[in-house]
């Protein structure tokens, strides 16, 4: 018999009013609550899942599309113009499942490649992801990425296959590429019914019950029946593998499985989600967004398999003072802790802090300690965001995910009472592979242009800007053309600063190849005032993509700490143009070994003095080495062209890394160095008759060719 469903009428008497759809979300008790991101390669139709998430929950009422540009969460005018998503956006909506409201916070996070830092710190702060994968292409190289970002967070995740609907969909191969390319222990809980233009629903292999999808109600309706005869064979088998795997990891289900007893539904749930919550398996759906097929069991299987913020370990920190470590529990009981994790310019009512609150109550009018500054600041407004779109609110408590108005918040900053202090752990984000050079048109507008700068570094921080010390340029870095294309365009329409800007060039870094020491004694005349400082610094390589380390081996009683951190700002400033030609220094670990100071002409001016020269000094005597960013490459053409893609590939001094054929095209990996890799999109078009696609993304820095270094340096420094 079937039975047909209107998942979204338990909610959607309440949705018409904002406020009081936010007051039925805060009465909901934290094991309720799931705070989740939905993360993919770009394409693969993560923005259309969300937008009809938002719609089978009952939080809009319209289904918008990426394609005209009415999705309700690319929200902003670059988006709508790409058809892509450029910066993470966050809503709040509610589901129901057997009379129990759940609330779900979600961020709707970038898939191009020169965003991801928008998906690092989303993933830094939620409990759950669902990775959204094309059936025809599978696991893709921003797939990789940002599965990696959401292991590095603990952050459990399900997997749903969309695009179903599409010529060359493989449910089974897609499934097989998170296995092989992520690790990820797949596990299908559904079987898709049919393929392509023959794709009709899904098989739930928990409960052995089809769901076929009606296309008139926009797929709010479906119909639930117990399996057909035709389809029993397959999804028998289907159920039989998927328990086999479970029963890996739970010991009470591998007996039932052994003496052939009955499995119950809640049995299976309740393993699956055990493991998924422990990071030991992927559930795997599948379903086609567009056609409105299989998105409200993705719903449910977040709500399942997901964890509320009651299910994850304690927040970890380090008290500021003592460095001992600090947790903080999901409770309402436990001192205060959130996080600022994003920072974004609102037209009329300026900056707009997103945070993460971890424990306690974070109130609107109340004043919070922030161990950064070293200072008590005053808690602003508070919002709960739909996109775009606010409403107000009094507090935000444990679990929950909001922003607050008004307050001089940077990215990274941890919130706390002074008396219980914590700091948790940065954020790390990549660092810029391009620069490009940006000509204000007038004096005018150069202020104009110093002041934008300085707030889009606020809200991105893989975004860098700098004056050029030789030609007085200002000079801006981002992750790819597109990134820096769509920060001139916001410069030009949010700000209205009239610029010009350049040619996008590589951004170079030094690093150093050896150990080295240096020591510096500063004696000079400093506004009027002889002034004196001396230390001695050690100097060691780090690993690629390690950053910058600094460690003091010198006592208070030595060197006091003011000076001492005097000196590290010295050192860090000086990293900023490096000894070779002038680019960045980066990777590597210094550490004060000896200092001296005197207590009327020692100040900590003079200590940064003393850390540029001791930098530089270091350096020169460390063997430093030129490093140009390296591109991970895959495009996608027709067969026939395969041979030209490859051949202008070597041309460009890239190495071709594999080739396999997916659906009647070929998909070719490739490395590159940036600087041979401008224009290739025009020149890829050109080869294929337009036909070809390709992506690209940051790999790792490596040393540049001797020829390269000679026109960087000038062939003056060996």
């Amino acid at each position: 018999m079937h039975i047909t469903v209107g998942k979204r009428s338990g909610v959607a008497e309440i949705s018409q009013s904002p406020n009081q759809y936010s007051n039925v979300a805060k009465k909901v008790d934290l094991k309720h609550r799931r705070n989740i991101g939905i993360m993919a390669h770009i394409d693969a139709g993560k923005t259309t899942t969300t937008e009809r998430i938002l719609f089978y929950t009952g939080r809009i009422h319209k289904i918008g599309e990426v394609n005209d540009g009415s999705a309700t969460m690319d929200w902003m005018e670059q988006e709508q113009e790409r058809g892509i998503t450029i910066t993470s956006a966050a809503t709040t909506c509610l589901w129901e499942i057997d009379q129990q409201k759940y609330t779900l916070n979600i961020i709707d996070t970038p898939g191009h490649v020169d965003f991801t830092a928008e998906v690092e710190r989303s993933l830094r702060v939620l409990d759950g992801a669902v990775m959204v994968l094309c059936a025809v292409a599978g696991v893709q190289p921003q797939s990789e990425t940002v599965w990696q970002q959401a292991k590095r967070y603990n952050v459990p995740c399900i997997a749903f296959i969309n695009k179903m609907d599409r010529v060359g969909a493989d449910f089974s191969k897609a499934v097989s590429s998170i296995d092989e390319q992520l690790s990820a222990n797949p596990v299908a809980i559904q079987m898709p019914i049919g393929s392509e233009d023959q794709f009709e629903g899904v098989v739930d292999l928990v409960t052995m019950q089809e769901f076929r999808f009606r296309d008139e109600s926009w797929g709010l309706e479906f119909e639930r029946a117990e399996l057909t005869e035709a389809l029993r064979p397959q999804a028998e088998e289907e159920r039989r593998e998927m328990l086999e795997k479970l029963s890996l990891y739970d010991d009470d289900l591998l007996e039932k499985i052994v003496e052939e007893q009955k499995i119950g539904q809640n049995e299976i749930i309740k393993v699956l989600r055990t493991a998924t919550l422990d990071g030991q398996i992927t559930p795997v759906l599948c379903g086609s967004a567009f056609k409105n097929k299989g998105v409200q069991q993705v719903i449910d299987a977040v709500i399942h398999y997901l964890p509320s913020p009651l299910d994850i370990p304690p927040v970890e920190g380090d008290h500021p003072v003592t460095k001992k470590l600090v947790k903080r529990d999901a409770s309402a009981s436990d001192p205060m802790c959130a996080l600022a994790f994003k920072v974004a310019s609102d037209p009329f009512a300026g900056q707009m802090t997103f945070v993460r609150v971890y424990s306690g109550n974070f109130e609107s009018g109340k004043t919070t300690y922030n161990p950064r500054k070293r200072k008590h600041e005053r808690i602003g407004n508070l919002v709960k965001l739909h996109a775009n779109k606010r409403e107000d609110v009094t507090e935000l408590s444990a679990g929950d995910i909001g922003a607050v108005v008004g307050m001089d918040l940077v990215t990274g900053d941890t919130l706390c009472p002074k008396e219980q202090q914590i700091v948790l752990e940065k954020t790390q984000f990549p660092e810029p592979v391009i620069d490009q050079a940006l000509e204000p048109k007038t004096k005018l507008d150069q202020d104009k242009l110093q002041e934008a700068l300085t707030r889009l570094m606020q809200e991105d921080p893989s975004f860098r800007s700098r004056i050029d010390d030789e030609t007085g340029q200002n000079i801006i870095s981002g992750m790819g053309e597109l990134h820096l294309e769509v920060l001139v365009d916001r410069l030009q329409r949010e700000f209205r600063v009239a610029c010009k800007a350049g040619t996008p060039r590589v951004a170079y870094r030094e690093t150093i190849t050896q150990a080295s020491e240096s020591e510096v004694r500063v004696e000079q005349q400093l506004d009027g005032k002889e002034q004196f400082a001396f230390c001695k610094i050690r100097l060691e390589p780090l690993e690629a993509g390690s950053g910058f380390e600094f460690e003091n081996h010198l006592s208070d009683e030595e060197l006091p700490a003011l000076f001492a951190e005097a000196l590290e700002q010295g050192i860090q400033d000086a990293m900023s143009n490096g000894v070779l030609a002038g680019f960045s220094l980066i990777d590597l670990k210094v550490t004060l070994v000896a200092g001296e100071y005197n207590e009327e002409s020692s100040t900590e001016v003079v200590f940064t003095i003393a850390g540029v020269n001791a930098l530089r000094e270091g350096a020169l005597k460390a063997k430093p080495n030129l490093l140009e960013p390296s591109m991970k490459i895959e495009v996608v053409t027709p067969v026939s062209f395969t041979g030209d893609v490859i051949g202008d590939l070597n041309a460009r001094h890239g190495r071709i890394r594999g080739m396999e054929e997916q659906g009647g095209v070929q998909v070719v990996l490739a490395e590159a160095p940036l600087a041979e890799m401008f224009g290739y999109s025009t020149r890829l078009r050109s080869l294929t008759q337009g036909r070809a696609s390709y992506t690209m993304h940051f790999s790792h820095y490596t040393s540049v060719s001797e020829s390269t270094r000679k026109a960087l340096t000038g062939g003056s420094v060996s």
